[in-house]
């Protein structure tokens, strides 16, 4: 390797430190309280987070229509409604990456997603900055208590807190 491409790489690095570090500092921890919000959902009710935590668990998933990783993921977050929608969890996922209603619409048929879909443009990324998510998909599990269980990238095993 050249002199000129390891200092390079080295610089690279080193900027990169930083960065790192600071993502790894973000976000709420699991035991904190989760910060409530009021968001609509497609068909244009509003609901919050209260409402949702009065049916028990709720897994928040902080997405875009552009992230392949949460493409991959909706067969997974359709399991997890399909077996315990109506048996102490809701997936609710808050789209962030700026699309206008009618593409969230367009995506969610195209794709099938069954589970619910908050669609409020602006405050959606309002409540994605309370959250401090980073990256997406973003995973916040949150009890009916309001307290978090699980923050992550990663569908959680949800069986740790339903039977």
């Amino acid at each position: 390797m050249k002199t000129q491409n390891r200092y390079a790489l080295i610089l690279s690095l080193l900027l990169l430190l930083p960065c790192l570090n600071a993502s790894a500092q973000t976000g709420h921890n699991v035991g904190d309280t989760a910060p409530e919000f009021k968001l609509k959902t497609l068909a244009g009710k509003t609901t919050t987070l209260a409402d949702l935590r009065a049916k028990g668990h709720v897994l928040l998933v902080f997405w875009a229509a552009e992230c392949v990783y949460c493409f991959a993921h909706i067969k997974d977050f359709n399991a997890l409604h399909d077996q315990y929608n109506g048996k102490g969890l809701t997936v609710a996922a808050i789209n962030i990456g700026g699309e206008y209603e009618k593409e969230i619409s367009d995506y969610t048929k195209e794709n099938n997603l069954r589970y619910l879909v908050l669609a409020n443009r602006l405050d959606n990324l309002d409540v994605a900055e309370a959250y401090r998510a980073v990256g997406t998909p973003t995973l916040v599990m949150v009890s009916p208590a309001g307290k978090i269980l699980f923050r992550g990238h990663q569908p959680p095993d949800v069986t740790q807190w339903l039977k």
